[in-house]
């Protein structure tokens, strides 16, 4: 559960227990409401994570590398999403 801003590195750090593998990366994808569409976030091998969007205005052409602090501040706003997510046991 992420309840404190403090808790997103944890939440980063085992990635992997919340994502599925595609066989080259791990992948979270989240639902987004506006613009409706999702949010995919992505974590390699190295450690790297990237990001993807697609919605009904626009898609990302192709992945995006993410600073720590902007996907610090990504997780923070799906908070509540994620946590359903745990509690449902809904992850991979």
């Amino acid at each position: 559960m992420i309840l404190r801003m403090s808790e997103i590195n944890g939440f980063l750090h085992d990635f992997e227990k919340y994502a599925r593998l595609d066989g080259t990366k791990y992948f979270l994808t989240l639902h987004t409401v506006r613009p409706n569409g999702t949010l995919t976030i992505m974590k390699y091998q190295d450690g790297n994570f990237t990001y993807h969007r697609k919605n009904e205005n626009y898609w990302d052409i192709k992945e995006i590398d993410i600073e720590f602090e902007m996907l610090s501040e990504i997780i923070w706003g799906f908070r509540q999403t994620i946590n359903e997510m745990i509690l449902e046991g809904t992850f991979a």
